[in-house]
């Protein structure tokens, strides 16, 4: 719950009160590893907070899986082009070790929404930072080798140690012997 109610004072900007009254809105959902938030082709209808563990999002693409995103502790998401414009998801969203995550469903979001500047300056950010790290991961693919978006993902996040290279590799864009060999020479 610290993890949470921190996140949120963070994101919004605010008073104690209307962190608290967020968080009130949140519910509490206890996800074992392997299991799915989302699966591609449903609508996605739920923001979600990270308190404990990790989410992967990936999308497949011919029986193979590219990791989007790694959501750990703190962190706030959800599948934005599904969630907005209630679309299928074509991002599965999965928890890679027993996780502990706050949901708000799309209504209680809006609901919350008419009635909280502080809620909207914390979906606001959401959508910033999510903005901000898909322009981030579009220039690397473009002007960067794959060894400095390595050590760009092992300068930003904790993941390259914790998680495995399967979808480190996919996230940079190589193969897992090809990330092999850059921490290699990272040794």
């Amino acid at each position: 719950m610290a993890v949470i109610l921190a996140s949120i004072k963070s994101l919004s900007q605010g008073s104690p009160e209307e962190v608290q009254v967020i968080f009130d809105s949140l519910k509490k959902s206890t996800v074992e590893k392997g299991a799915y938030l989302l699966k591609e082709g449903r609508i996605c209808t739920q923001y979600y907070f990270v308190e404990e563990g990790a989410i992967r999002l990936f999308f497949t693409k011919d029986e193979l899986d590219y990791t989007v995103w790694i959501g750990t502790p703190g962190e706030v998401f959800t599948n934005l082009e599904s969630y907005l414009d209630a679309s299928k998801s074509n991002i599965n969203i999965q928890a890679l070790e027993n996780s502990i995550v706050y949901v708000i469903n799309k209504a209680e979001s809006d609901r919350l929404a008419e009635k909280s500047n502080t809620y909207n300056t914390l979906l606001r950010k959401t959508v910033e930072m999510a903005f901000i790290n898909l322009s981030k991961n579009v220039m690397s693919f473009q002007s960067e080798e794959a060894a400095e978006r390595y050590n760009r993902v092992m300068k930003e996040k904790n993941w390259i140690l914790k998680y495995p290279l399967k979808y480190i590799s996919t996230f940079i864009g190589v193969t897992q012997s090809t990330l092999s060999r850059i921490r290699a020479t990272k040794k």
